[in-house]
């Protein structure tokens, strides 16, 4: 049986893997040997090796030659990595893959349809603007294809093409066969299609109408969300949330198309799904017991099974959503509580949610929250029980009763008798209680009874807040602290060194009560504020009351100026203007909102990459990818500087890439544009430096490359 025979020899012969020798010369050397094996497995484990260092930041570009030798075989696992390493190369080193474009070529009409999106989108990362020409026949080519999943990758390589050079896209109508996709019957290519059109019109925003194309297939959107994949889905419902519904119908079937989507298991599919639902819900006005707002609320509730990553954006997106909408999760309270093992980014935001989210009407629920938030404040981290601190006086403050306000005013004087590490925190919740309710003796006793234990409280008390704060009991309640000029004598000798807030309460203090102080306290504050500050604004306050002071009758004057009654605050809560809500309402699930800042209203700078290769023509091109291939240790290649010895070579690594291309005998086919790649070739210098006629074809072929590096 000789032809079983010859199979088990073949298949003895492919499976055989040799070591490559252990070479003095380094790990390159070892890795080029077993990329020109003659044993198949060997090369394709040394390819392996190549991309495992490649992963790893190494730069291998050295062996680009050798690994493109391997790229003609018609094992599809090998052509994958090679396509990969050359991917790779191929916007850091776009020179060295001009090497490759016959077969690139060549590959965009492989019967494999994972080769033709492999070579399309190769040709279409290489930065070198020449190798356009060649690209227009594949890229048409593939725009039209019959496999969905090429086409699909056709039309992301045309928003790449279009970012290398604009005006060829124009020329060659690509963008027209890429509007056209939009119609195409698979969802996938059309979610592609409109992400492409994304960052064409990110771009360049005259080129393409992309809010008339949203208008216009909004229908075509809603039936490819059900059948695309999770990433595809985010796409289009990004492309849904741009769209404006002309009335509360359209509105609601919107709604009603991409509510099911809030159950997917991506949360990144349910934040878009959410954002869809909210810029929407503007036209239908529904109540909070509708059931589009009960699935709203339950979608959001499933994200905090999350991890902490996910749990942290979804907060962020929770915290603009209840600006919007309070009284959404107003029964889910106990889901944002702080679990033991939630880290402290996660927990700050449950906090910043509890206090938004709580019913002010309430009282069980702000009970049971006020108890949670005291056991907060016996927590380890600092910055936790900082925000606890804080959180406690903004829960008083919005239930807006005086008992509830003392029962908080005794959990605060209490962490202050026990520890002194948080008294910044405590003395600014303290004073926001008592601008809370300033007619409450019983609260300004309590307060200022223990503030006024603290002994030199400038040095005691680190924030400039926290000072401020004192400084403004101090002259609020003056009645109430003992030894008063030697308190305030302590803020004025550091002066200099306080910062502003500071500055300007211990001013406007001593100007209110300078009937009681020393003559010389007022005339050294006044003096230090107009002369030693560098602030304008507590400049001008001091002149402006030097000036009333020095006026007949100025003291009444001044009296009357400072002994006015601050309005009772009722809220301390942050929140959005109206009209920056409504931005970050539009860019939820975006970077925006978790930084709450809305993108700037221009359009965006788009950068062309300087990595991008222009204008160079293939012979300039040779000194490039010399440079780049040598520019290691081991030299790759010999150039030609020696014509002798390289001519006495039986076989050389140029002769190799002359047999795998075969530059002299392929005939290209013709493009669009009446050219084919001999010609274009030939036009670029690539033969122009044949000295002999009568040269074989080989040699001549051997030559051209020789002069390309």
């Amino acid at each position: 049986m000789p032809p079983l025979d010859k199979k088990i020899k073949k298949f003895l012969k492919d499976s055989v893997r040799i070591a490559p020798k252990i070479s003095s010369k380094g790990e390159l050397t070892e890795l080029r040997t077993g990329l020109v094996s003659p044993y198949p497995q060997t090369r394709k484990d040394a390819i392996k090796k190549t991309i495992q260092q490649m992963t790893v930041g190494k730069d291998v570009s050295s062996l680009f030659p050798d690994v493109l030798k391997n790229i003609a075989t018609n094992d599809v696992e090998q052509k994958k990595l090679v396509y990969l390493y050359v991917m790779n190369y191929a916007e850091t080193h776009p020179e060295l893959c001009i090497l490759a474009v016959n077969t690139f070529v060549t590959d965009s009409e492989d019967p494999n349809p994972l080769i033709r999106c492999m070579a399309v989108r190769t040709m279409s990362m290489i930065r070198v603007d020449k190798i356009l020409d060649y690209l227009e026949t594949p890229l048409r080519r593939t725009l039209q294809d019959d496999n969905p999943y090429v086409r699909k990758t056709a039309v992301i390589c045309v928003a790449k093409v279009f970012q290398l050079d604009k005006q060829l896209c124009l020329n060659l109508g690509v963008l027209t066969d890429l509007v056209s996709a939009l119609e195409d019957p698979n969802p996938v290519v059309v979610a592609n299609t409109i992400a492409s059109l994304t960052e064409i019109y990110a771009m360049d925003s005259t080129v393409i109408n992309l809010n008339d194309l949203i208008q216009s297939h909004v229908s075509k959107f809603l039936l490819a969300l059900n059948e695309c994949t999770e990433w595809a889905r985010i796409t289009i419902l990004t492309v849904l949330s741009k769209y404006s519904a002309k009335d509360s119908i359209e509105a609601q079937d919107i709604i009603d198309r991409v509510t099911a989507h809030l159950q997917h298991v991506n949360p990144a599919v349910v934040l878009a799904t959410v954002k869809v639902i909210i810029i929407n819900l503007d036209l239908t006005k529904p109540q909070i017991n509708d059931p589009v707002m009960k699935k709203l609320s339950s979608a959001m509730i499933s994200i905090m099974s999350t991890p902490p990553e996910i749990q942290f954006i979804a907060l962020k997106n929770i915290r603009i959503i209840l600006e919007k909408y309070p009284e959404l999760l107003t029964k889910e309270t106990r889901i944002f509580f702080v679990k033991f093992n939630d880290p402290l980014y996660v927990k700050l935001e449950k906090i910043e949610i509890l206090v938004r989210l709580v019913d002010a009407s309430n009282i069980k629920q702000c009970t049971i929250l006020l108890n949670e938030l005291k056991e907060y404040t016996r927590e380890f981290e600092p910055e936790f029980v900082s925000k606890a601190i804080q959180a406690l006086s903004q829960l008083a403050i919005k239930y807006s009763k005086e008992s509830f306000c003392n029962k908080v005013l005794d959990i605060l004087l209490e962490l202050l008798e026990r520890q002194d590490t948080f008294k910044d925190d405590c003395c600014i919740a303290i004073s926001n209680l008592l601008r809370h309710c300033p007619t409450s003796t019983q609260m300004v006793t309590q307060a200022c009874g223990l503030l006024n234990t603290w002994v030199e409280p400038e040095l005691i008390l680190n924030r400039d807040e926290a000072k401020c704060n004192y400084v403004w009991l101090l002259g609020q309640y003056p009645d109430k602290f003992s030894s008063l000029e030697e308190r305030i004598l302590g803020f004025v000798e550091n002066f200099r060194q306080e910062d502003p807030l500071t500055q300007t309460a211990v001013l406007a203090t001593i100007v209110r009560l300078h009937t009681r102080l020393p003559g010389t306290i007022l005339q050294t504050i006044l003096e230090l504020a107009t002369k030693e500050t560098i602030v304008i604004d507590i400049r001008d306050m001091a002149m402006m009351y030097w000036r009333c002071l020095s006026i007949p009758g100025g003291d009444e004057l001044v009296q009357q100026l400072c002994n006015t009654a601050p309005p009772a605050i009722d809220n301390i809560l942050d929140t959005f203007p109206p009209e920056i809500l409504k931005k970050l309402i539009q860019e939820l699930a975006t970077i925006s909102s978790i930084t709450f800042r809305p993108q700037a209203t221009n359009a965006k700078k788009y950068v062309r990459p300087e990595t991008v290769v222009k204008g160079k023509k293939l012979d300039e091109l040779k000194n490039i990818a010399k440079n780049e291939i040598v520019k290691n240790d081991e030299v790759l290649l010999d150039f030609g500087d020696d014509a002798t010895e390289e001519n006495n070579k039986n076989t050389t690594t140029l002769d190799d890439l002359d047999d795998l291309f075969n530059f002299g005998t392929v005939l290209p086919k013709e493009s669009n544009s009446g050219t084919n790649l001999e010609s274009d070739f030939n036009k670029l210098g690539i033969n122009g430096g044949r000295q002999d006629t009568n040269t074989t074809s080989t040699s001549t072929t051997t030559q051209d490359l020789m002069d390309l590096f």
